[in-house]
């Protein structure tokens, strides 16, 4: 709660500072917790930490980051907060990265805001350490969060002299519309080549009668109707991740493909595992 609405509910300033002292309650930012000082950020609830930076950083804030991103069911292996302003910001928060930019489009509840999820992804991106960073964008590409040509639109507006980390950025955007979603996928297309087991097919859609695509193949031998599908190492699934990726697999075996699953370990650690199984695909398919 803030100080304000304390003083709102009857406790006076020096009841608020005795329980502080106490350790009661403590203060986190702009906020105090009315709960003993081992509820830290890391053990607040989603809405409690976002009331707590609404309440730091001023009423006009919009949440981004990992808060913004679970908001809209994006489960992405990331915590980093962030909050987006349009002013020089006046408060400090550890752990918290605050943006600056003007004034666009949010949804919230009361007096919450939010930036989109797509927005928010590209605030991470922005702030992350290099390889922190393309785990995330890996894992927003494997779970279909976005399109390649979406994050590359959206991180391309951030480029250009003196914004910050552009030569990062610049080098998430090559890596997004490279042709293959994740380091892993690159890593499997240089086995498959190695392989020489081909055709294979990256991105290959799945399409009902009416043309629908129902799935997206990581690599797929449209001939001999194998899918290869790949985790990256960044890889966690969540309920509905894991929902829809079952759903696919349905798909694709009720259309009598063959679906074959590679983990990051597998194709990092065992490479010639990997080609034997699917040397062993190929042969039982062709016969």
């Amino acid at each position: 709660m803030s100080a304000s609405d304390l003083h709102a509910c009857g406790f006076s300033g020096s009841a608020i500072r005795r329980r502080i002292t106490e350790g009661s309650w403590h203060r986190v930012g702009g906020a105090v917790v009315l709960a003993p000082r081992r509820s830290r950020m890391t053990s607040l609830s989603d809405v409690a930490l976002s009331w707590i930076l609404r309440w730091t950083f001023g009423a006009s804030t919009r949440i981004s980051g990992a808060l913004a991103l679970r908001r809209e069911q994006w489960h992405l292996p990331s915590e980093v907060h962030v909050v987006v302003v349009t002013d020089k910001p006046r408060a400090h928060l550890a752990g918290v990265t605050v943006l600056r930019r003007p004034e666009t489009e949010s949804s919230g509840v009361a007096d919450l805001r939010f930036v989109s999820a797509r927005e928010a992804l590209a605030d991470c991106l922005t702030v992350l350490p290099a390889r922190e960073a393309t785990d995330l964008l890996d894992a927003a590409l494997q779970k279909r969060y976005v399109r390649p040509e979406t994050v590359a639109q959206d991180l391309a507006v951030r480029l250009g002299r003196g914004r910050r980390n552009a030569s990062g950025l610049r080098e998430l955007v090559a890596r997004a519309t490279s042709g293959s979603r994740s380091e892993a996928e690159q890593r499997m297309a240089r086995l498959l080549r190695r392989s020489r087991t081909g055709p294979w097919v990256p991105n290959h859609p799945l399409r009902d009668t009416a043309g629908r695509v129902m799935a997206e193949i990581d690599f797929a031998h449209v001939g001999l109707r194998i899918a290869i599908e790949v985790d990256s190492r960044a890889f966690h699934s969540d309920r509905l991740s894991f929902e829809r990726d079952r759903q696919r697999q349905n798909a694709l075996t009720v259309g009598g493909w063959l679906v074959l699953r590679f983990t990051w370990e597998q194709i990092t650690e065992r490479p010639d595992e990997v080609i034997a199984v699917i040397r062993a695909a190929i042969a039982q398919r062709a016969a």
